[in-house]
């Protein structure tokens, strides 16, 4: 999985501490937490620790820099670290709006009945929580809903939430939603990251090329060839084999005996005939071919302005036409090099698993 970052955001009270703590001791996040960033920042302006003082020193900070500006600095942070994080009391529109432009960033929000979350708070005896039950909802009320995106609006960013979470049960109910919504993550990672055994652009044109030579009925040699545009699109294929219209019962495919009685002087090679089933002009093309060409397909490639030649086998490198092929190529600046394989085979399966 690469590194998660998460945000989470809710109602007071409603229990963002306890899933925090339950990430950091059972899945190994690292926490960041808006209310610790603030709480410095209180003590340095010398100013009383309280709800007060937080809201004013946050709305502050996000009007002077930007509405993200916490959490960013947060996000950084987290993610210098390198391993996965969670980053506490999320409150602004405009901090959600910027952290969800991150990769592998996802938000959770967190509630219950106020009543509840009344009873949390007074329970923890924070110095920020020391309030009536009135006071408590006269501030949740306060920081719910505000047109200005550099103020709280946790209602909004509630409403951007990944995964909502209910906490009017047991810890165990809760931490069941939080196991199931890690599960959906990693399923999401998974789901949207690319294949990693993909074929290269060359294995896969000479694949083509292979392929296209499995056509040929030559009983000694099958050649196949495969042109590419700059774009790399498929333009001409090929494999050696008779002229257009001649059976293949017709002429002789022996390598051995007089000139006449071989097929030499009858088959057209896959390049040739690569070139003569190109759909466009082929000048700074890319041919593919599993042999590397013969004297007269390198000058019939030089012609057509072919600029580059990939060749899976050399097995024919000491022979004079195959040797004048190579020099003609150099010659004319045709780039020839042998294919290096990414993959040792490619699998095509014609009937259904």
């Amino acid at each position: 999985m690469n590194q998660l970052i998460i945000g989470i955001t809710g109602t007071l009270g409603a229990g963002k501490g306890t899933i925090v703590d339950y990430l950091v001791e059972h899945k190994g996040f690292a926490h960041y937490s808006v209310r610790a960033f603030l709480i410095e920042e209180i003590k340095e302006r010398g100013l009383p620790n309280n709800r007060d003082s937080m809201v004013l020193v946050a709305n502050d900070l996000r009007a002077r820099y930007s509405p993200s500006y916490i959490v960013e600095q947060l996000y950084e942070q987290a993610l210098a670290r390198g391993k996965p994080a969670i980053i506490e009391s999320i409150r602004a529109v405009g901090e959600v709006e910027k952290l969800k432009e991150k990769k592998n960033f996802f938000l959770l929000s967190v509630d219950a009945t106020p009543e509840i979350r009344y009873r949390r708070i007074q329970a923890r005896k924070s110095s920020t929580d020391d309030v009536t039950f009135n006071e408590f909802v006269a501030n949740e009320k306060r920081e719910m809903t505000t047109s200005d995106p550099n103020k709280q609006n946790i209602s909004a960013c509630m409403k951007q939430a990944d995964f909502s979470l209910d906490n009017n049960e047991s810890f165990e109910h809760l931490y069941g939603q939080v196991e199931e919504i890690l599960q959906v993550i990693q399923k999401k990672e998974k789901e949207s990251k690319k294949r990693e055994n993909y074929l290269s652009w060359d294995d896969y044109f000479m694949g083509v090329a292979l392929l296209s030579a499995q056509r040929s009925k030559d009983p000694n040699t099958q050649v196949g060839a495969c042109i590419v545009n700059s774009e790399k699109r498929i333009v001409g294929i090929g494999y050696n084999g008779w002229p257009t219209g001649i059976k293949e019962d017709d002429l002789p495919w022996s390598r051995e005996g007089s000139y006449l009685e071989t097929k030499y002087p009858y088959v057209v090679h896959a390049e040739k005939n690569a070139i003569a089933n190109a759909t466009t002009d082929l000048k700074g093309a890319t041919i593919y071919v599993s042999l590397s060409p013969c004297n007269s397909c390198a000058q019939l490639i030089i012609q057509k302005g072919i600029k580059e030649v990939v060749y899976m086998s050399d097995k024919y490198k000491d022979v004079d036409v195959f040797i004048a092929g190579a020099k003609i190529l150099e010659l004319a600046g045709v780039k020839r090099r042998q294919f290096i394989p990414h993959t040792d085979r490619i699998t095509v399966n014609l009937k259904e698993n």
